[in-house]
């Protein structure tokens, strides 16, 4: 088994790239199902402004 990632190491990079996907594809998804409450912002007409 050694001898085999030794004569190709291309395949450590290969392992690499999938543990990054993987980690990149767990991080969002974490992410989407805690997403945190929407808020509604609040804007005041330009012309209310300039009065006060």
């Amino acid at each position: 088994m050694i001898q085999f990632l030794q004569k190709r190491p291309w395949i450590w990079v290969v392992v690499a790239f999938t543990i990054l996907i993987g980690g990149w594809i767990f991080l969002l998804r974490l992410a989407a199902e805690h997403r945190p409450d929407s808020v509604e912002i609040i804007t005041i007409p330009v012309h209310e402004r300039a009065e006060s």
